[in-house]
């Protein structure tokens, strides 16, 4: 049973129709917190002190817009929508693992020409970007990490 406190927070939103670049700024915000999409209005994310902070900021920001947003920390929900929650969360970033593996690997190949610092260090960046938002350890996140120290040693980083 639950204890009371919050596990996720839910944001739900509405913006008017006149223009796509606000929906596109929320979308892509949702997207660098690791929010899974509920409904085209409705996103979770698991409760941390600082994805509340973000809600509430996207909140205030859909209201500059001239949208209506609601941030609702939420106490339970029941096993099936946590797990269906947690699945669509680390599919996303097994997904975005994996593309820095194949990216990785393609780097390292030894009969190509060793890569360059600007392209590993793009990698270690985007495995940042992702790891941040990987809230629920998904599988491709060691696979993505050794891929991507094997360029470094094939550059002899």
């Amino acid at each position: 049973m639950t204890n009371g406190n919050p596990r996720w927070v839910v944001l739900t939103w509405r913006l008017p129709s006149t223009s796509s670049t606000p929906r596109v700024t929320t979308w892509r915000t949702l997207r660098r917190m690791g929010a899974v999409l509920l409904t085209p209005g409705a996103a979770i994310v698991p409760f941390t002190d600082d994805l509340l902070e973000q809600c509430e900021w996207l909140a205030q920001r859909i209201g500059e817009d001239g949208g209506e947003a609601w941030v609702l920390p939420v106490v339970a929900l029941s096993e099936r929508e946590e797990a269906t929650i947690r699945e669509r969360e680390r599919a996303s970033r097994e997904e975005e693992y994996g593309t820095l593996r194949v990216e990785a690997e393609a780097l390292a190949v030894p009969a190509r020409r060793p890569p360059t610092r600007r392209k590993l260090r793009a990698l270690d960046r985007g495995f940042t970007t992702v790891l941040a938002r990987d809230h629920f350890t998904a599988k491709g996140r060691s696979s993505a990490r050794r891929a991507i120290a094997k360029a470094h040693r094939v550059a002899g980083n």
